[in-house]
């Protein structure tokens, strides 16, 4: 617990969508929240890859949101192909929290090439994906884990710099990792990208991706690790509605970001530990249909 005597949870591509209604939905459950993104401010808005029209959402309006519930925010600007700066500004999120008891890992990278097929897309396009969806995923988990696992016992549970050093296990250690994954990273389209289906390139990160939640229950799980995946489905995000024709498709069947949200936050709780087995996978729009889950507004 924090000073405040709530839990914490950091969430990262909180500026709109699925990681906005997840860190509202935390922060309405008793969370403090720290939220990471690139875009800081509506005054530099983020771009639709398909249209190029300006974005809602800011990492600065997630955070007033978070607060309006009572909860504390921690805004940090984080860019998943900087790799040079993941340890500091996630390092940094957790500090502002005073330590992470959960990690939700929801941001992807877009990029110009977001819907070219193989042959279209620039060498730099495929690598940045990757760095992107794969590596810059590691290495978030890593710091997060590795402060779980490490976190010093100080003046009311609060460890004195927020992340410590390698050593050994503090007699509160552990914490949860819930990973937003995708269809994507198990089966294959009915048609090319473009066409309703997705990139290769998606795919092959995402499935990459797939694999960091068993791989860390099985490496960590003795050690107070819970690591799950969560696919939500077609969601009508903000993106998704403002790309017009292009994802008509994910409009027309997606639920609103809250429902999501509020399947994650659940999935965080006490009482959602016992619903997917370590390392597991879940489908979040049956689950709160069966729960009746209300979303955080």
């Amino acid at each position: 617990m924090t000073r405040s005597g709530r839990p914490t949870a950091l969430v990262t591509g909180a500026s709109r969508g699925i990681g906005r209604a997840t860190a509202i939905a935390l922060a309405a459950a008793g969370y403090d929240v720290a939220i990471t993104a690139r875009t800081v401010s509506t005054a530099n808005p983020a771009r639709s890859p398909e249209t190029g029209e300006p974005l809602p959402g800011s990492l600065e309006e997630t955070a007033a949101a978070i607060e309006a519930t009572g909860g504390r925010a921690v805004a940090v600007a984080l860019d998943l192909l900087d790799l040079d700066a993941i340890e500091a500004r996630i390092s940094e999120a957790i500090r502002g929290l005073g330590h992470l008891d959960v990690l939700v890992n929801n941001a992807i990278h877009m990029g110009a090439d977001l819907n070219a097929r193989l042959l279209d897309a620039s060498p730099q396009g495929l690598i940045d994906r990757v760095t992107g969806n794969v590596t810059a995923q590691m290495l978030i988990t890593q710091v997060a884990v590795r402060h779980m696992l490490n976190r010093a016992e100080a003046v009311d549970g609060v460890p004195a710099d927020g992340v410590p050093a390698d050593g050994a296990l503090g007699e509160r250690a552990g914490g949860t990792v819930i990973n937003v994954s995708s269809a994507a990273g198990q089966h294959t389209p009915h048609a090319p990208v473009g066409e309703g289906g997705w990139a290769l390139s998606y795919s092959v990160t995402k499935a990459g991706f797939h694999r960091i939640a068993d791989m860390l229950a099985l490496e960590y799980g003795d050690a107070g690790i819970r690591a799950i995946n969560v696919n939500p489905g077609f969601v009508a995000t903000e993106r998704v509605l403002a790309a017009g024709a292009d994802l008509d498709f994910v409009a027309r069947r997606g639920v609103a970001p809250a429902v999501v949200g509020a399947a994650i936050a659940w999935l965080a709780s006490e009482a959602g530990v016992g619903e997917v087995a370590n390392g597991g996978y879940v489908h979040l729009q049956p689950l709160a249909a069966r729960l009746g889950l209300s979303p955080a507004k």
